[in-house]
């Protein structure tokens, strides 16, 4: 324990620790959520900050690991660049994956309305290989027509799960998304589109349910929001944010949602070709190398 460090804040680092050897990685606010959960916090600004700060406390002196909480919030932007040839090279015997999904019976994606949820759920997406389109809230009319696009070039049924917060606004993006995908595709391809076969959209978190049942921290809804009459009128007046839903709950209804729609001897099957590919892919590189070396 540091010197200067109480014991309730030795005591909550502990906590901390014990949920994220369970479920890590996770985003502060899924930590801090747990923790409410728990009733180890109150849920306020205050004990939000709390659990921040005492995160980095444990992460500096080596009690935390860094990899164990993420932060996709400020995301950084680059050229891709190489030191020379041959390091773009062993990058191209190393970042060969091929698409399982193309030769599967079905299209699957991941939609979350916040960005910094995906990074409590990527290492399960690239296992899984499918798309995640984080929202950031309302879609734009653009962003809507070019995901409209892209669909209407794929010739199998497409199943999209969403993942937002039950509140208002969360349920109103949720569902103005689809309005706008479903009018884009149908003009698109110049037909109607069956929500069974053509594109559906299925919500697979955070429920009204969720709440009582993994004793999460509800909030009442804005009065000031415009959407709230028709919220509580189908809901009732409590909500809760997406990153309250305990993670390893939330990777479960990922995987589970995913794994439905795959056909696994043609996943075999890819994975065989995949393995002879980068075997192709290695024996290339090191013929490009030994030039570069020669």
């Amino acid at each position: 324990m540091a010197k200067a460090e109480t014991q309730r804040i030795t005591n909550l680092i502990d906590e901390a620790i014990e949920i994220l050897d369970q479920e890590s990685p996770m985003t502060i606010r899924q930590l801090f959520y747990r923790l409410v959960s728990v009733g180890s916090l109150e849920n306020n600004r205050s004990d939000y900050v709390k659990v921040s700060r005492i995160m980095t406390i444990a992460r500096n002196d080596g009690r935390v690991d860094w990899d164990a909480i993420v932060d996709r919030s400020r995301a950084d932007y680059a050229p891709t660049v190489w030191e020379d040839a041959a390091e773009y090279v062993e990058t191209l015997r190393a970042g060969y994956r091929k698409d399982y999904w193309n030769t599967q019976p079905a299209h699957v994606e991941i939609w979350v309305e916040k960005d910094a949820v995906v990074g409590s759920i990527e290492q399960l997406t690239d296992t899984l290989g499918v798309r995640v389109r984080p929202g950031k809230g309302f879609q734009s009319t653009t962003k809507a027509h070019e995901i409209a696009e892209l669909f209407s070039k794929i010739r199998k049924p497409i199943f999209v799960y969403y993942l937002g917060d039950h509140d208002p606004s969360g349920r109103n993006a949720e569902e103005e998304l689809a309005i706008r995908v479903y009018q884009h595709l149908s003009n698109l391809l110049d037909s109607d589109v069956d929500e069974d076969g053509d594109f559906s959209m299925e919500r697979l978190a955070i429920e009204a349910e969720d709440i009582a049942r993994f004793n999460l921290p509800p909030l009442k809804v804005k009065s000031t929001d415009s959407r709230a009459p028709g919220f509580r009128a189908k809901y009732g007046n409590q909500c809760v944010e997406l990153d309250a839903l305990p993670v390893v709950e939330l990777r479960r209804r990922i995987q589970e949602a995913v794994e439905q729609h795959i056909d696994w001897e043609s996943w075999e099957r890819a994975k065989l070709c995949e393995g002879a590919e980068i075997k192709c892919i290695a024996e290339f590189a090191d013929k490009i190398q030994g030039l570069s070396h020669g």
